[in-house]
């Protein structure tokens, strides 16, 4: 009986050396047909958003008046007109240019007068082109009027306009 045992004994060591081999054959063989794959990427961004005021100038000024010295930066204006008489207008063409590598739209158009202002002053603009796109640029107008139908110089002589012209990025 003993030597069954022993028989019995070894088949099983046998058996689960045979399947620690299989084993570590399955290992190495996984390992050595196993690879990795690495993936490196870089995004970048090189479009340039660059809508801008690149002029202003009077191109209107009657006599006796005075458009003063306009100036601008990209992105706002200054000008101080002096009108004489009822009736008198100077007149300042904007320009703005898309300068970047991405097409614009109009967004908003805002102009407001000082709630103080006087009535004898009137300030009017001229329409804006709604797509900018790369390259384009477009010219408005701003328009400064001494009502002509006024009959008498007032008390108080200035009138303030503030306004805010935004575009932004046109949609495909």
């Amino acid at each position: 009986m003993g030597g069954e045992y022993n028989l019995r004994k070894n088949k099983i060591l046998i058996i689960i050396i045979f399947f620690l081999a299989i084993i570590i054959l399955m290992a190495v063989g996984y390992s050595s047909f196993a690879t990795d794959v690495n993936i490196f990427g870089t995004a970048e961004i090189t479009g340039e958003w660059d809508v801008r005021i690149t002029n202003i100038v009077a191109t209107k000024v009657p006599v006796g008046c005075d458009a003063g010295t306009p100036s601008f930066t990209k992105d706002s204006i200054n000008f101080s007109a002096k009108l004489n008489k009822p009736g008198d207008e100077i007149i300042y063409e904007v320009t703005i240019e898309n300068l970047g590598t991405i097409d614009a739209e109009l967004q908003t158009i805002i102009f407001t007068e000082e709630m103080d202002g006087i009535e004898e002053i009137n300030y009017t603009t001229s329409e804006l082109k709604k797509d900018l796109n790369v390259g384009d640029f477009t010219t408005f107008n701003i328009i400064v009027t001494y009502v002509k139908s006024t009959e008498k110089i007032p008390d108080v002589k200035t009138k303030t306009l503030m306004g805010i012209i935004q575009y932004v990025q046109k949609e495909n």
